[in-house]
């Protein structure tokens, strides 16, 4: 399981924390982080993460996983991550932008300043939001 510039595979939806501190997750494939289509759902256990810094600014960071089993792709887990991902994430991201156009849809007329609120506000979501989420959900559910 790995990414190449946000594309490849991820676990995502970690659930089901067992006592022995297991987990079940999704393998998903992605693209820009986003999750497109579930693979397989797995029980693991999250070991840590290891972050190397790269030599342009970049950086690696590895997440050792045991796997334990294999169980069946749950229907409620899939339309969880497709909504916390791509319904929430976005409405999050741009939802203040398109409340301010509500509320005062003559700002900017004219400059182009909408359509740079929304391009920049896609821009955190396909680059920004999916760290964030991340980060957030390891953190939630107790992983190291």
């Amino acid at each position: 399981m790995s990414t190449w510039n946000g594309i490849g595979t991820k676990y995502l939806g970690f659930s089901h924390r067992q006592p022995d501190g297991s987990h079940h997750a999704t393998e998903w494939f992605v693209i820009s982080y986003m999750p497109v289509v579930p693979l397989r759902r797995y029980r693991l256990v999250v070991g840590t993460t290891q972050y190397a810094p790269g030599a342009v600014g970049g950086g690696t960071s590895t997440t050792a996983h045991r796997v334990l089993g294999r169980s069946r792709v749950r229907v409620r887990d899939v339309l969880t991550t497709y909504l916390i991902w791509w319904v929430a994430g976005p409405a999050l991201v741009l939802g203040p932008f398109f409340l301010m156009a509500r509320v005062a849809p003559d700002a900017g007329r004219g400059s182009g300043f909408w359509s740079a609120v929304v391009v920049i506000g896609a821009l955190v979501w396909v680059v920004g939001l999916p760290l964030l989420l991340i980060s957030r959900s390891r953190r939630w559910r107790g992983l190291p």
